[in-house]
Formats: structure tokens, C-alpha cells, sequence
């Protein structure tokens, strides 16, 4: 009997056993879903990609709208497209989308805060989601984004503002306070007519001597339906951390 012969050959017989108990484990097919609900008298739109993750539940985004656009439930509507857009390129990445019609042309007044909260506390009820949201607000919609904010701060945890109205006007200590821990950042171009960018400059200033650090991100050349829907990967980047 030579050396071979004496080693016994066990290393196939342990690697087929092991293969054997090997269970592959494949991951789920995700399905993207759209829902239209009314909450509170209000059209919303809501969309995930199914199955949520039980162990690392989604984060929800909360977009809100400008001056010329609302939420309906007609696919067809160029605004409704935008939002889709939206959907399916942030679900994907364990983000539920959702918006509010937000009683339409409301620049930031209660009913509009109310219809977030509300939206939020609908989506809360039906899926597991993190504590805290992440927001959107493009023109107008920065206002009810930032007014909610100033009232539930302990419910975001990211705001992302597109050519955003910001009222600084308005603006105090207490408010500004208020959203300190809140990471916000905005996108704005140079060359908007319809939210001034000089606007935007003296909100983040304001912010500033109230000891609230705003990033602006300055977009040279572009207006304000320039940047509506194409910055959504800077966006997601943001979110993420990156």
C-alpha cells in the first residue's frame, strides 16, 4: 500500500455533503405597485416595490408639488408621468414614494401640512416603514415641505428642495432652531425667473446667522423646469449619504 493509498479520500466526500446541504436561497422578485388612495378628501399617490423588506424596512420620501401641478389619478397627465419617473427610479433602492394633492395651490398653508401628516400616518398603518421620512419639494411644494418641517422636525430625516419658495420673510430663530438636525439640501438655478435664485441665496444666508448650515447646490445656466426631474441620481446620492 503506498502513501496515497493510506490518506483516506475524504475531501470530495465532505465538499458533496456540504453541497448537498447547501440551500439556495433566491431573493424575491420585486414587483413596483401604484396606488392612487384618497386620504382625508385628499387624491395621493403612493408607490413601493413589493415585497418590503422585513428586516430593513423602506424609507418613506414625501414629494410635494409646485403651483401648476397636482396629484390625480390620470397617467396620461405629464405631471403624473414625472412622478412615475420619480417612483420607479427611487423604489428599487427600498424607498416607498408617495404624494399628496395637498389642497392644490396651498403655498405651504395648514391643510397642506395636514395632508402630509396625514399621508404619513396612512402609509404608517398599512407597512412597516423607518421612524423617520425623507422629503421633496420642488417650487411651491418647498413650502409645505419646510412648514412641515418647522412643525413635526422629529419625523424627517432628509430634505431635498428643487427651485424651492422659502418665504424668508418669515423665517425665525425658533423655526430655523427647529430643523437643525434635519440634513437639507438644495438645488437651484442660476437662471430661474419664477423662484428668483437670489431668493434661495438669502434663505440660506438667513439660516446661517441662525446657526443652520444649508449646502446650495448651484445649477449654472439652468431655469426652473430645468431641474425638476433631472437631478433625481444627485438626489438619490444625497439620500444615501454619498
Amino acid at each position: 500500500m503506498n502513501k496515497e493509498e493510506e490518506i483516506p479520500n475524504n475531501n470530495n466526500t465532505e465538499v458533496e455533503e456540504t453541497n448537498n446541504d447547501i440551500e439556495i436561497i433566491k431573493e424575491p422578485e420585486l414587483v413596483f405597485e401604484e396606488l392612487f388612495p384618497i386620504v382625508e378628501e385628499q387624491q395621493a399617490y403612493v408607490a413601493l416595490q413589493l415585497p418590503l423588506s422585513e428586516v430593513n424596512p423602506p424609507t418613506l420620501i414625501i414629494y410635494s408639488h409646485g403651483s401648476n401641478t397636482t396629484v390625480t389619478q390620470n397617467m396620461e397627465d405629464q405631471f403624473m408621468k414625472d412622478l412615475q419617473s420619480y417612483a420607479t427610479y427611487l423604489t428599487p433602492y427600498n424607498f416607498i414614494f408617495a404624494a399628496s394633492a395637498q389642497h392644490g395651490v396651498n403655498w405651504g398653508n395648514q391643510a397642506s401640512i395636514s395632508d402630509t401628516l396625514n399621508l404619513i400616518n396612512w402609509i404608517k398603518e398599512r407597512y412597516t416603514i423607518q421612524p423617520k421620512v425623507y422629503m421633496i419639494g420642488f417650487s411651491m411644494g418647498g413650502l409645505p415641505t419646510l412648514n412641515f418641517a418647522y412643525q413635526y422636525p422629529d419625523l424627517i430625516s432628509k430634505i431635498a428642495l428643487l427651485a424651492p419658495s422659502t418665504k424668508t420673510s418669515t423665517l425665525t430663530l425658533l423655526k430655523a432652531d427647529s430643523i437643525k438636525d434635519i440634513d437639507i439640501r438644495i438645488w437651484h438655478g442660476n437662471k430661474d425667473v419664477n423662484v428668483p435664485y437670489s431668493s434661495v441665496v438669502t434663505f440660506v444666508n438667513a439660516m446661517k446667522t441662525y446657526g443652520k448650515e444649508i449646502p446650495l447646490v448651484t445649477l449654472e445656466g439652468k431655469t426652473h423646469f430645468d431641474i425638476d426631474t433631472e437631478y433625481m441620481e444627485d438626489i438619490l446620492q444625497f439620500f444615501n449619504g454619498e
